[in-house]
C-alpha cells in the first residue's frame, strides 16, 4: 500500500448514529455504514443505480432523501479509493480516529456495507484540530469528502507531528475541491452542521485553556457541590491519589461518599491509576470512586466499565461537560465568569432532512 504521503483524499465516515459500529471498527479494522443496506450492493456501481435502490428500500420517503443517501453510499462503496484517509469522530469516547482505507467495498455478515481500514491514530482529543476542521467534522452526513481549508495536508501533519498546523491555503482555494479545482457540492462544510457538537467543542477549548492544573480540580469540586455534595479539596502538590473527598448530608459524612482523582491536561488514565483509585476508595472507607480525566482513558480501562459500574465512575470530557451544563446555574459566580454560557434553542436536524 502507498504511504500516507501519497493519499489524495480524506473522507468523513461516521460509525453509526449512536456509535454502534465503533467497537467493531476498532477491534476488527472495518468501517461499517447503515442506510438500511442488508445485502451485497457490489453490482450498484454508480449514484443513479443507488438512487433506485434507496427508493426501493424507502418507498415512503421523499426523492431528496433517496438522492442524499445514494450519494453517501456511492462515495463509500465506489468513489473512495484504497489509500484514501478516513476521519471517524467517535461518539462513545468523544475522540477522533484517523485511518486509511485498506481494501474495496465488501458486504458484511448481515449484508451491511463495509470497507477494511488500517487505523493510524485513535483516541485523538478533538482539540487536536483547529476549529475550522472541527466544523467540517461536525457535518451530519455519515459519509462525505473533506477538502476545504487544506484539510488533507493538515491531517497528514497531525499523523506526522500530532499537531494541526492550521490552514495555509490562499482564500480563493478554500472553497474548491482539491481534485478538480471546482466548488464541491458534496464537501462536508456544505452540509448541515451539528451545532451542539460545535458548541461543545468551543466549551471544551475554553475549559482546557482556563482550568489548568489545580484549577481543574477546583472546577470538578464545584460541580460536585452543585450536585449536593460537601467536598474537601487537597492542596496543590502530592495528594497520594486523592484529590477530592466528597460526602452527602450537612457534614458530608453520609452516603454516598466519594474519593475523586482528577487528571488535567493530556494525561491518559491507565490500569495502575485505576487500581490506585480503587485502593484509595477502600482505604478511606468511601462508597465509590470517581476519576475525572481530561485526557481520557486507555482501552484497557474502558473495557472495565461494566465490571466496575457499581464501584467506580469514569468522567472524560463528555461526562464532565454534561455534568457542568446540568448544574451550570448552581456553580459559583467566579467560575461562571471564567466560562460564560447561555442557552440557545435550535432546530434539531439530521441527515434524513431534505437538503436544499
Amino acid at each position: 500500500m502507498n504511504s500516507v504521503a501519497d493519499a489524495k483524499r480524506v473522507w468523513l465516515v461516521r460509525l453509526g448514529k449512536h456509535g454502534e459500529h465503533e467497537t467493531l471498527a476498532l477491534d476488527s479494522n472495518v468501517l461499517t455504514i447503515g442506510f438500511g443496506i442488508a445485502h451485497d450492493i457490489s453490482h450498484l456501481t454508480d449514484r443513479e443505480m443507488l438512487i433506485e435502490e434507496m427508493a426501493r428500500l424507502f418507498p415512503d420517503d421523499k426523492p431528496n432523501m433517496h438522492k442524499n443517501f445514494a450519494a453517501q453510499v456511492n462515495q463509500f462503496a465506489n468513489v473512495a479509493e484504497v489509500g484514501d484517509l478516513v476521519i471517524s469522530p467517535m461518539k462513545t469516547t468523544s475522540t477522533i480516529a484517523i485511518g486509511r482505507i485498506s481494501g474495496p467495498y465488501r458486504a458484511g455478515p448481515s449484508g451491511e456495507a463495509q470497507r477494511p481500514v488500517e487505523w493510524l491514530k485513535i483516541d485523538l482529543p478533538r482539540d487536536t484540530f483547529r476549529q475550522d476542521l472541527l466544523y467540517s467534522f461536525g457535518a451530519f452526513m455519515t459519509v462525505c469528502e473533506i477538502s476545504r481549508n487544506n484539510a488533507l495536508d493538515r491531517i497528514k501533519a497531525v499523523l506526522a507531528t500530532g499537531k494541526d498546523p492550521g490552514d495555509g491555503a490562499k482564500p480563493e482555494r478554500i472553497y474548491k475541491n482539491q481534485q478538480t479545482g471546482q466548488p464541491d457540492a458534496e464537501e462536508a462544510s456544505d452540509q448541515l452542521i451539528d451545532l451542539n457538537r460545535i458548541a461543545r467543542d468551543q466549551i471544551e477549548k475554553r475549559i482546557a485553556s482556563v482550568f489548568v492544573g489545580h484549577d481543574f480540580t477546583t472546577l470538578v469540586a464545584a460541580i460536585l457541590r452543585a450536585q449536593g455534595y460537601r467536598t474537601r479539596v487537597s492542596p496543590p502538590g502530592a495528594d497520594n491519589g486523592v484529590d477530592i473527598v466528597a460526602g452527602s448530608g450537612p457534614l458530608g459524612l453520609e452516603a454516598p461518599r466519594l474519593v475523586v482523582q482528577v487528571k488535567s491536561g493530556s494525561n491518559v488514565v491507565d490500569q495502575p491509576t485505576l487500581q490506585g483509585l480503587i485502593g484509595s476508595t477502600q482505604d478511606t472507607q468511601a462508597d465509590h470512586g470517581l476519576i475525572v480525566s481530561w485526557g481520557g482513558y486507555t482501552s484497557a480501562v474502558r473495557r472495565r466499565l461494566n465490571e466496575l459500574y457499581f464501584r467506580v465512575r469514569l468522567w472524560g470530557r463528555e461526562e464532565l461537560v454534561d455534568n457542568l451544563l446540568a448544574n451550570y446555574d448552581k456553580l459559583p459566580e467566579g467560575i461562571r465568569a471564567e466560562l460564560p454560557l447561555k442557552r440557545t434553542w435550535t432546530l434539531v436536524l439530521d441527515e434524513t432532512e431534505d437538503l436544499p
